[in-house]
């Protein structure tokens, strides 16, 4: 895929609570056809949205987002399969940045693990002192040029520098994209799936995880 430009990830702010929101649900309608009822995508509400994300930055949450001014857009569908994600791109971490006139072109949120009394025994036991990625999307134009790797360098470096050792996730059991993308960042299937629902919609969702240092 061409890509032009660097994406610059910086950290969020509540300024960009609305643009995140975008994101958000672009690339569930994009990504999540054919797999979560048209009447689930179609109810998504950004403004809605945009005020939880305003809300949840407002009191720190840890987000990080790639801007770049001159990214060719790409309609592949499916989450960001960049390069190689254990390699270094044409990324650059602003942590003096704030909010820019460049259309955010992804996000990823991270932070402990969420620990659910719903969860399988298993994952109780195995996840405490995780740390969690909570949401990572990269807006449909910009898919396939490299955002989603430079997200995932942002957060892994976040990651080590917190102290964690190991980095989890759920996915979608039937999202093969992402779950290709997470295996280049080498992460793992624990096979601990788990079912839950959306919108009363029964899906399956998978643990994926791997320690924080080398390539396992």
């Amino acid at each position: 895929m061409s890509r032009a430009g660097a994406v610059v990830v910086r950290r969020a702010t509540p300024a960009d609570a609305e643009a995140i929101a975008t994101i958000h649900v672009d690339a569930w309608r994009h990504n999540y056809r054919g797999w979560i009822a048209e009447t689930t995508l179609a109810g998504l509400d950004v403004a809605a949205r945009a005020a939880a994300w305003r809300s949840q930055l407002e009191a720190g949450a840890v987000v990080y987002v790639g801007t770049g001014s001159n990214t060719q857009a790409d309609t592949q569908a499916g989450i960001d399969l960049g390069p190689d994600p254990d390699t270094h791109l044409d990324m650059h971490l602003d942590a003096q940045a704030g909010p820019r006139a460049d259309a955010l072109l992804g996000w990823v949120s991270v932070g402990p693990f969420r620990q659910s009394e719903s969860a399988r025994p298993e994952v109780r036991t195995l996840t405490p002192g995780w740390v969690e990625l909570y949401g990572f999307y990269v807006a449909p134009r910009a898919q396939g040029q490299g955002v989603g790797h430079a997200l995932w360098q942002a957060a892994l470096r976040w990651c080590l520098a917190q102290g964690y050792r190991e980095v989890g996730l759920w996915v979608i059991a039937d999202n093969a994209p992402a779950i290709r993308f997470y295996q280049r960042c080498g992460l793992r299937d624990l096979e601990l799936d788990q079912n839950f629902e959306i919108a009363g919609q029964p899906l399956v969702e998978k643990l994926m995880a791997r320690p924080l240092g080398p390539r396992p």
